[in-house]
């Protein structure tokens, strides 16, 4: 009988796994549409841990994997800093950090995840930013 209860348990939390995923899935696909220069879209915990990860077809790969991975780590880790100023500053919006090629704009998703978006150097990220606040 335990077993069976244990299996049931099993299956409910795949299926809402599953539909989590989904969910993220469809906003990963939607800030993708948001202009054609959004490159790369993201979304790990705060350990760095990548939960989905979508791309533009139209987008020419920048950096490595590892590269890539590292600094979903370091974005990660840094906000996790950043949430020890909330009692002092207020809840952190969004981040962005500019490059010559890229932007990077991390976007706090939920309590316990990051939304990473790369975009063209070129594109307003309040755009993107707008167009993920538009999900809550």
């Amino acid at each position: 009988m335990q077993t069976k209860f244990l299996n049931s348990h099993r299956k409910s939390y795949h299926l809402e796994y599953t539909v989590k995923i989904m969910e993220i899935q469809t906003a990963v696909e939607k800030i993708l549409k948001v202009s054609p220069s959004v490159r790369v879209v993201s979304v790990c915990d705060l350990k760095g841990k990548l939960v989905y990860s979508g791309r533009s077809k139209r987008v020419n790969i920048l950096v490595s994997k590892k590269q890539s991975l590292a600094s979903l780590k370091a974005a990660a880790h840094d906000w996790k800093q950043r949430k020890k100023l909330i009692r002092s500053l207020g809840a952190c919006k969004y981040v962005v950090a500019e490059y010559d090629k890229v932007k990077r704009i991390v976007i706090p998703a939920g309590k316990n995840h990051i939304l990473y978006v790369t975009t063209s150097a070129s594109l307003d990220h309040n755009k993107v930013v707008r167009k993920v606040r538009s999900f809550r």
